[in-house]
């Protein structure tokens, strides 16, 4: 089949898509929208923009990008199919021109419909459309629920360094919650965690938390994961959905701390491996935090695999 993915791809996590659709032998074509940058050819270059932007309303960047995606689309052989990633990211002009190259357009939301809603037309648009939102697909018959995917292949680390690891993006409900984490962790003399923060939005947090303003890639986000015996996930008011880490601890065998109570619907869901945090936090007890990681059963973790996601997506 010939196959498009198309998403802002910040993280690569849709790259790996496109990649395991290549070793089942597909034609595929991967856009990711966060690589085009308009690069100023001088200082003065970047001044007129600036002018440009507040006298005439009209900003060079945006215009390279919305040029340089026309380009790419109208580039592009028809497709047998091709994948949307947050379809309301994009403008209705680049969904409608990628609607006329592709045999069955489909649509994945990684996110809660209150934060990114579909478009408007999405039942003119979309063949099909899934999302990774639990509450959103029982409230809308159209969605069909898709959760993330586990893309490791089982990297198990029997010492790790730390006993826990978050990293998040600016986040004021979250940073309170790991900062009452880290409170604790420090109280019954925990030292060895890496919580890490990008752009907080806190002034004041625990001194132990690390605060960075520079991207950090997946690649070293893994080996940190590796390092690290629980892995700690906090999601978004009104999310759902489950974030990447879940998978991501199910691949390495680590145990879960999160916030995030929909979990515990799921046929995973182990109690001796996933902690879910009540709203004072008083159940994160030692006894969680010292008991070993116990497998799942084979097929349930090959339900959760990269390559079960695509067969579900691409050849249902």
């Amino acid at each position: 089949m010939k196959i498009t993915i198309f998403s802002f791809d910040l993280w690569g996590f849709n790259k790996k898509i496109a990649q395991e659709l290549e070793t089942l032998g597909n034609d595929v074509t991967y856009i990711d929208t966060s690589e085009i940058n308009y690069v100023y050819k001088s200082f003065g270059d970047k001044i007129l923009n600036f002018f440009s932007k507040s006298i005439l309303k009209k900003n060079k960047k945006k215009t390279y990008f919305d040029a340089k995606i026309n380009e790419l689309i109208n580039n592009l052989d028809p497709q047998d199919c091709c994948l949307i990633v947050n379809p309301s990211f994009f403008k209705p002009e680049v969904l409608n021109l990628l609607r006329t190259k592709t045999k069955k357009f489909i649509a994945y939301n990684y996110d809660s419909l209150k934060r990114i809603p579909l478009p408007a037309n999405y039942n003119q648009l979309f063949d099909k459309i899934y999302s990774f939102d639990l509450e959103d697909t029982k409230k809308n018959t159209f969605l069909n629920h898709l959760p993330n995917f586990n893309y490791q292949k089982k990297k198990v680390n029997l010492y790790p360094k730390n006993k826990a690891f978050i990293i998040i993006s600016q986040s004021e409900t979250r940073e309170i919650i790991l900062n009452k984490i880290a409170n604790y962790f420090d109280s019954i003399n925990i030292k060895n965690y890496q919580f890490i923060v990008h752009k907080p939005k806190l002034k004041k947090l625990n001194k132990n938390i690390k605060i960075t303003n520079n991207h950090i890639s997946l690649d070293e986000i893994n080996l940190m994961m590796e390092n690290s015996d629980i892995l700690i996930d906090l999601v978004r008011p009104n999310q759902t959905g489950l974030s990447f880490r879940i998978f991501e601890a199910m691949g390495m065998h680590k145990k879960i701390i999160t916030n995030n109570k929909t979990i515990v619907e799921y046929d995973f869901y182990n109690s001796n491996n996933i902690l879910v945090l009540n709203d004072d936090l008083t159940n994160i007890t030692p006894e969680f935090l010292n008991n070993k990681f116990e497998p799942l059963p084979n097929d349930l973790y090959q339900k959760y695999t990269l390559e079960n996601w695509v067969r579900t997506v691409f050849y249902n």
